[in-house]
């Protein structure tokens, strides 16, 4: 059993390198030489070469316009909500706030402690 399996293996093996050593290239075996494109095909390539580039920057110009539209609404959508944002700033800046308003709120009731409070504050 031991005799059949290193058989195998080795025949596995030799298999292995024989079919890759095959595969590769020779450095003895020419490259295919380009075979130049005749006057009225090249004329054909070159002008459909530069569709191509015409299609390639239009379609960039269009994608170009997008992305503009795209960050003129993002930049209008921001100064709206600075325009939220300061506009609730205002309306608490409006509020009182701190010890003056818990003097509105509370009235009599704690006004020593708040007067103390004031006093420490320098107020």
């Amino acid at each position: 059993m031991n005799r059949f399996l290193t058989g195998i293996i080795a025949v596995v093996i030799g298999l292995a390198f024989s079919t890759s050593t095959s595969v590769q290239a020779r450095p003895d075996t020419p490259a295919i030489p380009a075979v130049p494109a005749t006057p009225a095909q090249g004329k054909g390539m070159a002008e459909k070469e530069k569709e191509k580039v015409e299609e390639r920057t239009e379609r960039k110009g269009e994608k170009a316009e997008k992305n503009a539209e795209k960050e003129k609404e993002k930049a209008a959508k921001r100064a709206e909500k600075e325009k939220e944002k300061a506009e609730k700033h205002a309306k608490k800046a409006a509020k009182k706030h701190g010890l003056d308003r818990a003097d509105e709120v509370a009235g009599e009731h704690g006004k020593q402690g708040r007067e103390n409070a004031r006093e420490k504050q320098g107020r």
